[in-house]
């Protein structure tokens, strides 16, 4: 699953839980009308103000009522929670593809090196790269090598922790958890 269908997901349910919030209102919206027809009947045609009958249900209408507007606030929040995470998410994919383009520029690669070097970053295989661009299997193959060969690497798993290992040191040291980086601990002698 690719960037895109992942973001796509993450969207959709989003937007399920802010349909279910709005069939939520909607329900206690019909209530809320009910229960005002309820007690103008009670209150002006069979004079029961003050009752029992009607204190119990108009504390269950302002109950109600009260949910409705806790309601509606919260699917207004979620809404624009969803609208920045998507310009957050966006803004960090842009910069994210912004570096990875640049170091496929410091390798020297070429407009199709460079497709196939996305596709297999996505972790899209041959075949399915073929398809997406309309060759046969071995041309892609052909140019995963030119790019390893740029990018210094042998093979697809080196050349996609090529592409990772400046992004990761760039991670702060607080974000690590107090973990020292493998790479750079040395053994004592």
């Amino acid at each position: 699953m690719d960037e895109a269908e992942v973001a796509g997901e993450l969207r959709s349910k989003a937007r399920s839980i802010i349909r279910g919030r709005i069939l939520a209102s909607s329900v206690l919206a019909v209530a809320i009308v009910f229960f005002i027809y309820d007690l103008a009947v009670d209150a002006l045609l069979e004079g029961e103000f003050g009752s029992p009958h009607f204190v119990i249900e108009f504390i269950v209408f302002v109950g109600v009522s009260v949910a409705l507007v806790f309601n509606v606030r919260d699917i207004r929040r979620l809404r624009v929670r969803l609208f920045w995470e998507e310009r957050r998410n966006l803004s960090l994919s842009g910069a994210l593809a912004e570096t990875i383009d640049d170091q496929m520029d410091e390798w020297q690669l070429t407009r199709s090196e460079k497709d196939v070097a996305w596709f297999i970053i996505k972790g899209y295989r041959f075949s399915e790269i073929a398809q997406a661009r309309g060759v046969k299997e071995s041309t892609p193959r052909l140019q995963a090598t030119s790019v390893y060969a740029k990018a210094g690497v042998s093979g697809r798993a080196e050349f996609v922790a090529e592409i990772l290992q400046p992004l990761l040191m760039t991670i702060p040291e607080s974000s690590r958890q107090g973990k020292k980086d493998p790479a750079v601990e040395v053994e004592p002698s």
